[in-house]
């Protein structure tokens, strides 16, 4: 039950990780949007992250030290912003993609991680460690162990295959339109766009990334 224990909380935590995006981008942009690649209400980015963090967490459980907390804070820091960086990286290395940008903030490497939001990430992990971590297991743990449970994951994993594939099949199109155009696609920006010139009037268009995105996309093709 140990692989089911952390695809829950891979699960979990992609579905948190895309209501902090979600309010967050929203918040700043003052636009309501969709954060990430994908069309439903995930951020696997988060959900990788969690499991480091849980494995972290779960290493030092049983070890007794007066800097654990600081030690956790820098270990994550460190495992988080490397992840960080190795998406992002692959993302505009391969797929001529950007998901999102820190060129503008202070202390960034290449737009791909910054030091604001690397502390952010080791606070967030010592609220993790201090409030989350402690139950997590158990309720991971216990949540598989159920009929119930077990066949609520395996829906849940079953859409979020389907729902990647068709957002790799959308980044699939991105990528060749970059290549076509020569430059790097900014993600949200693309989205904003797409959901600012789709038809009002079709509810879909406005509401899933993919739809109206999708469309967009094709219209700049043709037009070129």
């Amino acid at each position: 039950m140990i692989f089911f224990k952390y695809l829950f909380i891979f699960c979990l935590f992609s579905v948190v990780g895309w209501v902090l995006e979600f309010l967050f981008r929203s918040i700043v942009n003052k636009k309501i949007i969709n954060p990430g690649f994908m069309t439903g209400c995930v951020v696997p980015l988060y959900g990788f992250g969690a499991v480091i963090l849980n494995l972290i967490c779960n290493l030092f459980a049983n070890i007794q030290t007066e800097y654990k907390s600081l030690i956790i804070f820098i270990l994550s820091v460190i495992l988080l912003s490397i992840l960080e960086y190795v998406t992002g990286y692959i993302l505009l290395k391969f797929f001529n993609l950007r998901l999102w940008d820190y060129s503008k903030q202070k202390c960034n490497y290449k737009g791909f991680i910054c030091l604001e939001f690397s502390i952010i990430w080791g606070f967030l992990s010592l609220i993790f460690y201090t409030f989350i971590f402690p139950n997590l297991n158990n309720f991971a743990l216990n949540f598989v162990n159920s009929n119930i449970g077990l066949f609520s994951l395996g829906i849940f994993v079953g859409v979020f295959i389907i729902d990647l594939c068709v957002s790799i099949n959308l980044v699939d199109k991105l990528t060749k339109y970059a290549n076509d155009v020569k430059e790097t696609i900014d993600v949200e920006k693309l989205k904003l766009e797409a959901r600012l010139n789709v038809r009002k009037k079709k509810f879909l268009h406005a509401i899933y990334p993919y739809v109206s995105t999708n469309k967009y996309l094709k219209d700049k093709i043709k037009k070129r």
